[in-house]
């Protein structure tokens, strides 16, 4: 029997994205075409009913797939036997039998900290999930703080996954190197992993011994960290006090619409992650951090701030441009930071507690160097605001072949999706005078400059990523766009026309289905409008919808719900990346011809409690001595024409080359 993509869908029991999701990443044969019609058969429904039950038994997709590459070969099937879940652990019994809040269940699924199978709201977990819950609760009632062994485990989670690869390569190696048969690897394994793993846990068991006793004798990796927060009796130009700041390690941040800035110099403290983990890992080294920092300053003082990004995708730094200084991940606990907003305007100083140092000295220390930062580099952005309209950039013939190659592939049926973005390089430009533009011409976006050394990552964001204030959750799906039109009748055609146009519409909502089914998995449901309303820049129009949750968060930051942690589910959104994700990122990884870095990636800030903003860095570019590199990428689906395409993305390069060649 033969069956459309809808109809092998509905009889597999899943949805149409799942289908297609599955083909991009090759654990389903290609389909039959004729014409521009994709049949599936039969060995199709078969394949689906394979993946979900292995999925089911606690398989990840990457191991199915070597499984359908083997033709038969039951490994990863006999090795998981030991492992497989139990059909009557949910995770009220989980919590019963473990003598835990059923929060802590919680808190260990959304942080990765316990597997599961099954859908969420549904999952399954195998008996030794007991045991490790009940080894915690032990830790805990011994004195352990819960947040910070939390956090332990999080960056435990974040590395584990490698060690894991490397240790079943070491197998296989083993078995090849002896002329083993796959029976044989897989006695082996079965013979080596229970000594392997108690080798590497007496190891860690003694290392900790011992590192901990020297801990009790010299206590120098962890310092205790001091901030002191003083009121400022006048508002300050945020430009004015970047403009004047030497420091290898500056931070502007600034929401006009908001009367919110942030300008943060010089670094207390650097958290850098690395790998895919990279989220996780950066939210657990919030929370350690937090627990040790000492935080002075009058009541209504804001909450120590870490600012800085993260990279699209983890070590891509095999091309150009050069990101040196902007790391997978990076976030600066800045020995200054002014933070001026509706509680008015503030000075935030931090420093560790120096060898030999009580804490006493140390913010003594701080309310000194305060004192010579009482009064602030004031300075005048001045009156060269004005901004052109410059001629659209398309003259990336290479980029027009891309897409049409895109167009292929989606046409053939392996993605609904795919956001290509080009570079287009610049002459050297004041920095400052381009700042002090933006903050002038896009009142709604988030004006930022990150700036190591000589090389400086700037923009002005029109995207919000996600945004948590105490138990507000708040992000947006923008996806579609159009030009703005002369005068106001036009602009409404123009945004008519947008709101009318399947292929904008279809494309909006990818971005707006996709967003709230991530959400989902950390169990936050929220409201969403049926239709988008229109955002308005200055040469361009975008289809917006507002996405809005609550959170259960403790004030004491144990939940891992941080805005970093929501963030790691949001990244990358079918927006900046397609759909499905990963056929995408594999696409953009193979076919895009530079480096993203922090390209289409968060940036912005978290509070040491959690709470923050980031956006997703759009209409963004990297200066250097050597001049500018602007990006801007384009939606590319099944219907899309390369002309238009580039001219699209021409239009957004605009948004940054009016400012600056004004």
């Amino acid at each position: 029997m033969d069956y459309r993509v809808e109809e092998l869908a509905e009889a597999a029991g899943v949805g149409v994205d799942t289908v297609r999701y599955y083909q991009g990443r090759e654990l389903l044969p290609p389909p039959r075409r004729e014409g521009r019609v994709a049949w599936y058969g039969e060995h199709h429904l078969d394949r689906l009913g394979e993946i979900r039950d292995l999925a089911q038994r606690g398989f990840t997709l990457s191991q199915i797939r070597e499984l359908a590459d083997a033709e038969g070969d039951r490994l990863l099937a006999d090795l998981a036997k030991a492992d497989a879940v139990d059909p009557h652990l949910d995770r009220a019994e989980l919590a019963r039998r473990a003598e835990v809040p059923e929060l802590i269940v919680d808190i260990a699924v959304g942080a990765g900290l316990l597997s599961s199978s099954g859908e969420p709201g549904d999952e399954r977990f195998a008996p030794d999930s007991i045991e490790m819950l009940s080894a915690a609760r032990a830790l805990v009632s011994e004195g352990a703080p819960l947040g910070e062994l939390t956090a332990l485990a999080m960056r435990h989670v974040a590395n584990i996954e490698s060690v894991i690869d490397d240790a079943i390569e070491l197998f296989k190696r083993h078995s090849d190197d002896n002329g083993g048969s796959r029976d044989d690897l897989v006695a082996t394994m079965h013979r080596l992993v229970p000594v392997a793993t108690s080798l590497v846990g007496r190891h860690f068991e003694h290392t900790l011994r011992s590192r901990a006793l020297a801990r009790l004798e010299d206590d120098t990796e962890a310092r205790a960290v001091v901030t002191v927060a003083r009121r400022l009796d006048r508002t300050i130009d945020p430009l004015a006090v970047y403009a004047a700041a030497g420091d290898h390690h500056r931070c502007l941040w600034m929401r006009p619409d908001e009367d919110f800035s942030i300008v943060a110099l010089g670094a207390a403290e650097i958290v850098e992650t690395k790998g895919d983990g990279r989220f996780t890992a950066a939210s657990a080294a919030r929370v350690a951090l937090a627990s040790r920092v000492s935080r002075h300053g009058p009541a209504g003082a804001p909450v120590p701030l870490l600012v800085g990004g993260l990279s699209f995708e983890a070590g891509d730094d095999r091309r150009d441009p050069d990101w040196s200084g902007f790391p997978d991940s990076r976030w600066i606990l800045p020995e200054f930071a002014w933070v001026n907003g509706p509680d008015g305007d503030w000075v935030v100083a931090a420093a560790a507690v120096d060898e030999g140092e009580d804490e006493s000295t140390t913010v003594s220390r701080l309310e000194s160097r305060l004192d010579t930062w009482a009064d602030p580099p004031t300075g005048d952005a001045g009156d060269d605001l004005a901004v052109g309209v410059g001629e659209v950039v398309t003259d990336d013939l290479e980029y027009r072949d891309l897409v049409a190659e895109a167009v292929a592939h989606i046409t053939e049926g392996h993605l609904d999706k795919v956001v290509l973005a080009r570079v287009h390089h610049d002459d050297p430009i004041d920095l400052g005078v381009v700042l002090a533009r933006l903050r002038h011409r896009y009142p709604t976006c988030a004006v930022f400059a990150f700036a190591v050394g000589d090389h400086t990552f700037f923009g002005a964001s029109p995207e919000k990523l996600v945004a948590l204030r105490g138990r507000q959750v708040e992000t947006v799906a923008l996806a579609g766009t159009a030009p703005r039109g002369r005068d106001e009748t036009e602009d409404e055609a123009l945004a008519a026309e947008m709101l009318g146009w399947s292929k904008t519409r279809s494309e909006h909502g990818f971005v707006v289905d996709d967003i709230s089914q991530r959400l989902a998995t950390l169990g936050l449901v929220g409201a969403t409008p049926a239709v988008p309303e229109v955002l308005r820049l200055a040469r361009v129009q975008h289809l917006r919808t507002p996405i809005t949750a609550e959170v259960d968060r403790g004030a004491d930051g144990i939940s891992d719900l941080d805005v970093l942690r929501i963030a790691s589910v949001l990244h990358p959104t079918p927006a900046v990346g397609g759909t499905p994700t990963e056929a995408a990122l594999d696409w953009i990884r193979t076919h895009e011809p530079f480096d993203r870095g922090w390209y289409a990636a968060p940036v912005g800030w978290c509070d040491l409690d959690g709470n923050g903003e980031l956006r997703v860095a759009l209409r963004s570019a990297l200066a250097t001595p050597d001049g500018v590199d602007l990006f801007a990428g384009a939606g590319i689906v099944a219907d899309s024409v390369p002309d238009d395409e580039l001219a699209e993305t021409g239009v957004k390069l605009r948004a940054l080359l009016d400012v600056m060649e004004s």
